[in-house]
């Protein structure tokens, strides 16, 4: 109710938002907390004296209200009590609990068995005697970690042959439910140790430890060879509900995998259920080229289709309308229940109920209230989730159905064919409304997604509804479900070949950079002027106008009056300040040095100051488990504007510094890879697979006391060992020994990269009197004892050491004595990856910055 509700709710909605990221700079602790709460208080009984009084300012005490219970609220939720299983990090424990969900077992390619779990901690034992805790946590196990007689794993964590080939369906419960491996309900326990949440520290990612905490999750364990047991209880009617809706996924995969092959059998499973595990790599990648990867997770779009879907099914039938919704809003229930009532879900199922709710009540011009309630209350409920994306992107997205895409249909439909212009009208919408959000995450536009929407989308919603009905069927008529799967099987072949189709078309995708603060502010006030009414802009325009007179009112009176006279002179004096923010911004004049968190391992990425761009390592994790140059790397470059890369400086052929490549060159070009002495075929070894050919050409071995310019930029070879150098009398080499010692400066700044260089190579050095003094040391063997002698540090002199590390990595580096031995020895500030993220110098070859991801 008043005269203006939208814009009431809107604006407590930006200012909640605004409270909740002011408790995440701010780190809120508990002692901040309380003063938040008390200040909420205060902002309350104010707004309610100002109601009572008819006060034109009730409006900010309630924005002011608003936003302390925006920063109370995160602190509530992420601040650990007294008991939250939090509290133990770093500690072995024996745990006890509860599962919360049903758990998720991967079968990878080799046999081995990867389990995931979530535990309502219950009690804890971590010496003496137990403790009662309280909060969530993700389990991690595998085959091993079973105790005996729980599961299907052999002690080797291999699931057995029936597993593997898929015999009696045992593969589809495997990678799907995990029924066989524990269900939502049974008890749990096991022995492991607790750690907190943490992903990799680098602008641009996911943030999974806000997701996390959106659902509850407080911290993670691994667990410890053979110690997990599973007891099976009765569980209450949710966790019932769970299991059954489980076993409908494995019978609907069941069902699938008898009519097509697995992996056709994977994607549509994930088009109705989400996920994606077992999809063949050339269809992720073409819908992911095409825009219409979102498929893959259930979201609004879904929940919007089985809505539109029970609306044809009540008007063929001609049901009342009030019976139409709902059979709707049973529908939506029923689907996500059967796609296992996960939180995106569940999101967009409210959602989709409060939208049905306005149609019955005839409100349905109401459906923007109902998103800005809908996201106060969720947001308020879970503030984190303002930084999980999947929130991010559908709250965005229906903002983009309800304010722009109206605005583009009416113009659309005065020249195109209806369907077409409302199509347009939505994919446009959604797009330009989350446009800053795809470009911090991705950093690519899909213009492809455009005829995408038009001929590939239908074809796929056609086969979710077919393949759900197609399940129902299948139970009762198994011959008649596995015809509709095959004929899903062909639909689905038909969409990969025109994903591929779109995907190849020029310009199907282009490179948008990342959008800063100031650049999201920016984008989203100039949307919001042009959305505005002719006559709200022309109030808006008046405001301005008063509020630019207020300010030039402290100006002299010769310089106000002559500017007030000349309304243009402000145009162009408001343009030239637009010009120079923009170029200062643009200009930066300066080296760039990034130490990228990338786990337990090490990659750099240094760009000149016009633009040029290098990396110095580039990550990886051993055994190729996870692409870190494609999932890690490649990001960060985007993020950074860098889409070409002059080299890529490798220190030596380990996995944790070079596998990354493989990734790096399939997405950004490169032109020449420089490695050490090991030989080509080391290298190509630690790539992986690949074009051996093409990547055999890309490498050339770097020769010791040699430096190249780049930009201004000198890069010194000081040290590269050749094999028989390394070899002669060293039978238990380990491959550090062959590391390449690196030196980038620019003016007065240098930054010394060592690999894993280990003490008797710093020997050598001393002996030969190489000049080793740096700015910026990055100290070797991520901190490892191999590393890092007295009288090497004493050498390097370093005002700044960075340690690129793991959190909790198994080696436990960096190791105490090298960290005392960095502080009494140079006395240089000490920064970690594994606590800072990704750590980034600035200089103009005089003065140095620091700035520290974890920090901002």
């Amino acid at each position: 109710m008043g005269q203006h509700p939208k814009g009431f709710i809107n604006g407590l909605l930006v200012f909640l938002c605004l409270g909740i990221w002011a408790g995440h700079a701010w780190h809120i602790g508990r002692e901040q907390l309380s003063v938040a709460w008390c200040l909420l208080t205060m902002a309350v009984l104010g707004a309610v004296v100002l109601l009572r009084q008819e006060s034109r300012w009730t409006w900010a005490a309630f924005a002011v209200a608003i936003f302390w219970l925006g920063l109370g609220r995160y602190g509530a939720v992420t601040v650990a009590s007294d008991d939250d299983i939090l509290h133990f990090e770093g500690r072995k424990v024996k745990l006890s609990g509860v599962l919360a969900e049903t758990p998720q077992a991967i079968l990878e390619d080799d046999g081995r068995l990867k389990l995931r779990y979530v535990v309502e901690a219950e009690q804890l034992s971590a010496g003496q005697g137990k403790e009662q805790v309280s909060g969530r946590l993700v389990l991690y196990a595998n085959g091993s970690s079973l105790a005996k007689g729980s599961g299907e794993a052999d002690r080797n964590g291999e699931v057995g042959k029936a597993g593997r080939d898929g015999e009696n369906g045992t593969a589809g419960k495997v990678s799907r439910d995990g029924e066989a491996f524990g269900r939502a309900g049974d008890r749990v326990a096991v022995a492991g140790t607790v750690l907190a949440l943490h992903d990799y520290g680098n602008p641009g990612r996911m943030n999974r430890e806000m997701t996390y905490f959106s659902q509850g999750i407080h911290a993670r364990l691994m667990a410890d060879k053979y110690s997990l047991k599973l007891q099976q209880e009765e569980g209450g009617w949710h966790d019932r509900l769970l299991r059954l809706s489980a076993r409908v996924r494995a019978a609907y995969l069941e069902y699938m995998e008898r009519a097509m092959s697995r992996q056709d059998a994977a994607a549509i499973f994930a088009m109705l259920f989400g996920g994606y595990q077992g999809i063949r790599p050339e269809l992720l990648e073409a819908f992911t080229a095409t825009g219409i990867v979102h498929i893959l997770s259930v979201s609004g779009s879904h929940i919007t289709l089985m809505a539109g879907t029970a609306g044809i099914i009540g008007r063929l039938l001609h049901l009342p309308g009030r019976v139409t919704t709902g059979l709707a809003a049973v529908t939506i229930l029923f689907y996500s229940l059967l796609a296992g009532a996960i939180p995106p879900v569940v999101r967009s199922a409210l959602m989709g109920l409060l939208t049905l709710l306005a149609l019955a009540m005839d409100r349905e011009r109401d459906a923007r209230h109902i998103l800005g309630l809908t996201a106060l209350g969720l947001l308020i409920y879970s503030p984190p989730l303002l930084y999980d994306i999947s929130f991010q992107l559908s709250f965005g997205a229906t903002a983009g159905l309800l304010y722009i895409a109206p605005v583009l249909r009416g113009c659309f439909r005065k020249r195109l064919p209806v369907f077409i212009a409302d199509s347009l009208a939505v994919t446009i919408g959604a797009q330009v409304s989350v446009l800053p959000v795809i470009a911090w995450y991705f950093n690519v536009i899909s213009l492809s997604s455009l005829l995408a929407n038009l001929v590939i989308t239908p074809v796929v919603e056609l086969i979710i509804v077919v393949g759900l009905l197609a399940g129902l069927a299948g139970s009762l008529l198994p011959f008649v479900g596995r015809l509709v799967f095959i004929g899903a099987g062909v639909a689905l072949g038909a969409v990969y070949e025109m994903s591929r189709l779109v995907a190849s078309l020029p310009l199907s995708q282009i490179y948008v950079p990342s959008f800063g603060a100031g650049g999201c502010l920016t984008y989203y006030g100039a949307l919001g002027w042009l959305l505005l009414p002719s006559g709200r802009r022309g109030q808006a325009r008046r405001w301005l106008a008063g509020l630019l007179g207020q300010m030039m009112a402290h100006l002299p009176d010769k310089w106000r009056n002559g500017m007030l006279a000349n309304k243009q002179k402000i145009a162009v004096l408001l343009a030239l300040l637009f010009l120079i923010g923009g170029w200062k911004v643009c200009r930066s004049g300066d080296l760039q040095v990034h130490f990228m968190d990338v786990g337990q391992g090490d990659a750099a990425l240094v760009i000149t100051p016009h633009g040029h761009a290098f990396m110095v390592d580039a990550g990886g994790v051993r055994e190729g488990g996870y692409d870190i140059g494609r999932m890690v790397d490649v990001p960060y470059l985007l993020h950074y504007g860098v889409r070409q890369l002059d080299y890529i400086f490798l220190t030596h052929a380990h996995d944790d510094h070079a596998a990354g490549v493989r990734g790096i060159l399939g997405k950004i070009p490169v032109k020449a890879v420089m490695t050490g002495h090991e030989g080509a075929v080391e290298y190509l070894k630690v790539f992986g697979r690949g074009d051996a050919a093409r990547l055999e050409k890309l490498l050339a071995p770097l020769r010791e006391n040699t430096f190249m310019e780049l930009d201004g930029v000198r890069i010194e070879i000081l040290y590269s060992p050749d094999r028989r150098e390394v070899m002669e009398g060293n039978v238990q080499a380990t491959g550090n020994e062959f590391s390449n010692l690196i030196r980038v400066s620019y003016g007065q700044a240098s930054f010394l990269f060592t690999g894993d260089l280990v003490t008797a190579q710093e020997a050598e050095l001393l002996r030969r009197g190489t000049q080793l003094g740096s700015t910026v040391l990055k100290v070797g063997h991520h901190g490892s004892r191999t590393s890092s002698s007295e009288a090497f540090l004493q050498a390097v002199k370093p005002r700044w050491a960075v340690i690129s590390c793991g959190y909790a990595n198994s080696f436990g580096h960096p190791h105490k004595e090298i960290v005392q031995r960095i502080s009494d020895v140079t006395g240089a500030e000490l920064l970690r990856t594994d606590e800072k993220g990704a750590i980034v110098f600035r200089t103009d070859g005089d003065s140095m910055k620091v700035e520290c991801y974890r920090d901002g």
